[in-house]
């Protein structure tokens, strides 16, 4: 399942930007996944890539890690959703936040 949303991204490599984020599970992989961009700018300007990371993003706790880092808060209920996602294995669909 594939959940977007957009905010802003306050850390000193983002420079105080408005962002776009994708995340959720990768049933194929196995794992998480996690894009951030400049808004309306997928697929270039690519802020970060879990599809660059070896062997990817191994959990939720990683998910909110990389956000925290890159100074994003994800939505309310984003990271149980993620969870949920992983528990029963969904990988279809599209939720925007």
């Amino acid at each position: 399942m594939k959940h977007a949303f957009s905010t802003t991204a306050t850390c000193a490599a983002t420079e105080s930007q408005p962002v776009d984020g994708q995340c959720g599970w990768d049933r194929m992989l196995q794992h998480p996944f996690l894009t951030v961009c400049q808004v309306g700018r997928l697929p270039r300007d690519i802020i970060y890539p879990s599809l660059m990371e070896r062997g990817g993003l191994p959990d939720v706790e990683t998910v909110a890690e990389k956000l925290k880092n890159l100074g994003i808060v994800a939505p309310k209920g984003f990271y149980e959703r993620i969870y949920l996602d992983e528990a029963f294995d969904e990988g279809n669909g599209f939720q925007q936040w």
